[in-house]
């Protein structure tokens, strides 16, 4: 046996035994006799990598793959470290390559799949991890991975066989049950979800990612202070993770003192080390810590960093957008919309109410109230009308939507209705009313018109600068591009407002309701009144006490809709009027 054989044997020793400072002395040992000893420097990388010394590590599995470039384990190994690091890019060529090398490593094909999800790649990562277990069928984590790219493709169903199979295969696997939970809370299967996460810590009571989707949940159902103490039991498990500081920071209101702003600000004294992402969250938290503090120029500093760096990686084609509004008034003409809707077609059920209108504009608020009322179901912004208006197709395969819905037929039209509401039932099938309040159907409401003539659409308004600030004072959980940009989003609200005057000019007389944020605010009863009697709905107290229903808000708005009305967000804007140039300018109004 060579002596860099015994000091390898030497150190695999020392490392089972947990003594890696004498396992690391033996491998530098090894190397000084054959620099380019390949186990050596596999074994040294793997100490190092489980030490936190990634530079180290990397540099030791480099060096690996440089002596046995045919070996697809230490490319695969050199990947790992390299994704640690966040050098994506260089992590998915060394997975590339280990499966050019071995076309059956199935890990080395999850591995690069969970490279394509941490970039948005959503389909291209369930390609890979189906590929992976095409190899290797029984392996948990691969299941779990892939039901959580299914779930971002809103790929329900098989998403929940996913991570069942995978507890089938560990029934005590944390992760695969806390993502379980998370579907199903989804889904709006609240009792399910919290089923999941209690097993999850029984099995693991210092769980910190299954303590922090507690109060995840607890904020959607305006359980606000059990979610602060989620989230803060999150930060105390494990203090330096960005996403838990984030979400106390979205419930509470910060007041002078508080402990944990802090910790929140130190994330920042090394901001350039965070994920693009992350530095976002980070400056939107801040800039609410600020405001909440009366700091307005810090907390605005904070907007206009966390928006460029969110502006700087979103594609938005500012003309492109616009236009496309302007196309869909030019699609449906008052002209075409009287001569489609004297041909009844469509699905006359009264059923669904559209809540529309610009992000930030009420729309939640609209719907809680509406919610309150004990035959009305509210659930919350669906993408299900626009995902099946943009499946409509003509004879020659070309999108109906917007520009040549004339052209459809009037079974298309009836075909939209039914399979819309048949979406919409399934989720409370005894419901009298349900809502739908994706702000963003003011696109569809010509559309919503002829599928569905029987719906009430409810347009929500506010003063254009408070909604304008109030998305530039949000990261979203969409790609809203146009509001990362004062400029552009004061444009887009021009464009917007542009639709709902074409809307009001050519819908017919009971179709469209149209509520303003600051007279519901000044008049609760009165303007609750109007609404009910829009969706053809008999009065109710509850709906004055909206803030005590218990249902699920996934929105930003969840905490503000569990408390009374209040009107401290009406004029918001004029503490920041001096710094809101480009968006006057945009919205032609005056500082």
């Amino acid at each position: 046996m060579s002596r860099t054989t015994e000091l390898i044997a030497a150190a695999t020793s020392h490392r089972l035994a947990g003594r890696n400072t004498e396992a690391l002395d033996c491998l530098d040992q090894a190397l000084k006799l054959e620099p380019g000893n390949a186990g050596a420097l596999t074994l040294a990388g793997m100490i190092l990598h489980a030490q936190g010394r990634a530079v180290d590590a990397a540099h030791c599995f480099e060096r690996a793959c440089r002596a046995q470039p045919g070996n697809a384990e230490l490319h695969h190994n050199l990947g790992v470290v390299l994704q640690g690091m966040r050098r994506f890019g260089e992590a998915a060529a060394c997975y590339e390559r280990a499966i050019q090398l071995k076309p059956d490593y199935a890990q080395a094909y999850n591995s690069l799949g969970t490279i394509l999800f941490a970039q948005g790649r959503y389909g291209e990562a369930v390609t890979f991890f189906r590929a992976s277990l095409g190899l290797k069928p029984d392996d948990a984590e691969t299941f779990n991975n892939l039901g959580v790219a299914l779930q971002a493709t809103n790929l329900m169903d098989e998403a929940e066989q996913c991570f069942a199979r995978a507890l089938e295969l560990r029934p005590d696997y944390i992760d695969a049950l806390v993502n379980l939970g998370t579907m199903r809370q989804r889904l709006g299967r609240t009792e399910q979800a919290m089923a999941c996460f209690e097993r999850a810590l029984a099995l693991r009571p210092d769980h910190p990612p299954t303590h922090n989707h507690v109060g995840l949940m607890m904020t959607s159902l305006g359980r606000l202070e059990e979610a602060r103490r989620a989230f803060e039991n999150a930060i105390r498990l494990d203090p330096g993770q960005l996403a838990y500081h984030c979400a106390r920071a979205a419930v509470v209101k910060f007041e002078a003192g508080d402990p944990w702003l802090p910790p929140l600000e130190e994330f920042a004294k090394d901001i350039d080390r965070l994920a693009p992402i992350e530095r976002v969250k980070l400056q939107f938290a801040l800039a609410k810590a600020c405001d909440d503090l009366g700091d307005y120029e810090a907390g605005f500093r904070y907007l206009l960093a966390a928006n460029a760096e969110r502006r700087r990686v979103l594609a938005y084609d500012e003309r492109a957008a616009l236009d496309a509004l302007k196309r869909i008034a030019q699609g449906f003409t008052a002209e075409r919309m009287r001569q489609r809707g004297a041909r009844s077609a469509g699905d006359s059920s009264p059923v669904p109410v559209f809540i529309v209108g610009m992000p930030r504009s009420g729309t939640s608020l609209v719907e809680q109230i509406l919610a309150s009322h004990p035959l009305v179901f509210g659930a919350g912004e669906l993408e299900d009308f626009g995902r099946l208006a943009n499946a409509l197709r003509l004879a020659d395969g070309a999108p109906a939507f917007p520009d040549r819905v004339d052209e459809l037929a009037d079974e298309a039209l009836t075909g939209l209705g039914a399979d819309y509401l048949a979406v919409l039932r399934a989720r409370a099938p005894q419901a009298t009313r349900i809502t739908d309040k994706m702000p963003h159907n003011f696109q569809h409401i010509g559309l919503i018109h002829l599928a569905l003539p029987g719906a009430k659409i409810i347009h929500v308004r506010r003063n254009p600068v408070d909604t304008c600030l109030s998305c530039f004072s949000r990261v979203f959980s969409g790609e809203h591009a146009y509001s990362h940009d004062l400029g552009e989003l004061g444009r887009y609200w021009r464009a917007y407002d542009g639709l709902m005057a074409h809307w009001r000019s050519v819908l017919p007389p009971g179709v469209m309701l149209e509520v303003d944020y600051e007279r519901i605010v000044a008049d609760l009863e009165a303007e609750a009144r109007r609404m009910l009697e829009h969706c053809g709905l008999d009065w109710s107290e509850r709906c004055l006490r909206f803030h005590e229903t218990a249902r699920q808000v996934r929105t930003a708005s969840a905490p503000q809709v569990r408390q009374p009305l209040y009107g401290s967000s009406i004029g918001r804007w004029q503490a920041y009027a001096g710094r809101l140039g480009p968006l006057l300018d945009a919205l032609g109004v005056s500082a």
